[in-house]
């Protein structure tokens, strides 16, 4: 391997920057994985006429067909996304906080 790599795929990846790599260059990627666990995820569909919550950890999301007409209404809430890199790696948001 020749400098920085551009991918980093594994825990064993991320923890060989760590260690072999100056902090100004693993940090970023490090704080990418705490930044990017959050997501809007959907909570459940919207009966007709039901107004939803709009605030910022929720918002509605209308899907449309190909002719623009809505057919589904949403509910979407932003929080921790279980699915996210940072726990797909293994890595627990303590861990990569006390490495940063």
């Amino acid at each position: 391997m020749r400098g920085f790599p551009k991918h980093l795929s594994t825990r064993d990846d991320y923890l060989y920057v760590r260690e072999n790599f100056p902090p100004e260059q693993w940090r970023p990627r490090f704080q990418a994985l705490l930044d990017e666990r959050f997501a809007w995820l959907p909570v459940g569909p919207l009966a007709a006429g039901e107004p939803g919550i709009e605030d910022a950890t929720h918002r509605v999301v209308e899907h449309t067909d190909e002719r623009e007409q809505v057919i589904e209404r949403v509910q979407e809430e932003y929080r921790e996304d279980p699915n996210a890199a940072i726990f797909r790696l293994g890595f627990a948001v303590a861990e990569v906080e006390g490495m940063l």
